[in-house]
């Protein structure tokens, strides 16, 4: 199952927006009802304001009306300045995210350029994950 969405991952490298580091990610997110939903990272010449593919799909997702806890799977592949597919692992702020829209129980999946997959549970890449509720 965890190679299902490399090929259109490939694609959706495309539509990313990275005219400055010339690095494009894409992600895919799969919450609990089976809803997919895409991202790219979009980058901005005021660097703050970039954002993430993987968080820009989760946004995507909340937009929709998914809630808190319903994400389940996150699907990352990127390409450097070099044209070449890598493997590349969520940033903190968007594990974050990840953990707290899956309430800390999302597998992520990081691809290569030959679609062989590294599988991490979010707990695994963000230990002691603060989730609000704390707050």
């Amino acid at each position: 199952m965890s190679k299902q969405y490399y090929q259109a991952l490939i694609e959706l490298l495309d539509q990313s927006y990275a005219p400055y580091s010339g690095f494009n990610v894409a992600s895919i997110i799969e919450c609990e009802n089976g809803e997919v939903f895409k991202g790219v990272n979009v980058e901005s010449a005021a660097y703050p304001t970039t954002i993430c593919a993987e968080r820009n799909a989760i946004h995507n997702a909340v937009t929709h009306g998914i809630k808190k806890g319903e994400v389940q799977a996150v699907y990352i592949l990127a390409r450097n300045d070099k044209g070449q597919l890598i493997r590349a692992f969520p940033c903190g702020s968007c594990r974050q995210v990840i953990a707290e829209q899956s309430s800390n129980n999302a597998t992520v999946y990081c691809y290569d350029e030959h679609g062989e997959v590294a599988e991490h549970s979010i707990s695994e890449l963000l230990p002691h994950a603060f989730l609000g509720d704390e707050l």
